[in-house]
């Protein structure tokens, strides 16, 4: 015989609390990292920036390091930023996964709130982007890059780093929950983060690109945050140099989130 029980309203209200929420979101963040680390993405965040390093490091070191300068201390922060992108293209990925599979309909049937999966989501992501930032310093302590100032700015580099890490993420996050195909997410954000990649002070002073584009490569987001980086790793950096870059870390975290936000919560 088969008894049904009556939860009533007072096993509601518990089941949607904040202790709820919170276990919810610890469930689902590690649902996502499991999942990382059963697909290897875990170690591909972990490699990305040592293979990155090494495409740009071994044919240009030379060239540069003949004026004198370090090309692992004024390439690796544009390197971290790429592997940022690239957790972001992750980011897409597996949101337009969840979105894809039925699993966002799912958690939207049950007494999940709205923000928790999103949330969730985004833990698994910085989870990744500390993987990739630890890869990015490892590759650049091995071939010379050094923190020259003290801890201010040691923690100032990391703060920034997952910060813009955080921006993107919100952003990919966004489009692969309204993406029609999980492979399409990624084909579409490669092309901007090769456009904000190879085209930026990252990899070479501004004065190495022709003239028309040089305004371009000086001033927009990445090249403006690997100057920062680069300054605070060297111990010695201008505040503007760091307002501009927070200026639009913070924007583009401003936003995407808001964007994010929304679109995890139109539904409810």
């Amino acid at each position: 015989m088969t008894t049904l029980v009556d939860r009533g309203p007072a096993a509601t209200k518990l089941s949607t609390g904040p202790a709820s929420a919170v276990r919810q979101w610890l469930a689902l963040s590690g649902r996502s990292i499991a999942g990382g680390v059963r697909d290897g993405d875990l170690l591909f965040s972990a490699f990305t920036p040592v293979v990155f390093f090494v495409c740009f490091y071994v044919p240009l070191h030379e060239m540069f390091e003949f004026t004198g300068e370090s090309y692992s201390q004024y390439l690796l922060p544009v390197i971290v930023l790429q592997s940022m992108l690239f957790t972001a293209m992750s980011a897409g990925e597996r949101a337009a996964g969840d979105a894809l599979s039925g699993m966002g309909t799912r958690l939207r049937a049950m007494p999940v709130p709205a923000l928790v999966p999103m949330f969730a989501r985004m833990s698994a992501n910085i989870t990744r982007a500390v993987i990739s930032l630890a890869g990015g310093l490892a590759i650049g302590y091995a071939t010379g890059f050094r923190f020259h100032g003290d801890a201010t700015f040691v923690l100032g580099f990391i703060g920034i780093a997952l910060l813009f890490a955080l921006a993107m993420a919100f952003g990919a996050d966004a489009l692969g929950s309204v993406a029609k195909a999980r492979e399409a997410t990624g084909q579409l954000l490669l092309v901007p983060q090769l456009l904000l990649t190879m085209v930026s002070t990252g990899i070479i002073p501004a004065e190495g690109f022709p003239d028309w584009i040089q305004p371009f490569a000086r001033y927009q987001p990445v090249s403006q945050v690997a100057d920062a980086l680069r300054g605070l790793a060297n111990g010695a950096v201008p505040g503007s140099t760091v307002a501009s870059a927070l200026a639009w870390t913070v924007g583009l975290l401003v936003a995407f989130g808001a964007v994010a936000l929304r679109l995890s919560t139109k539904e409810r």
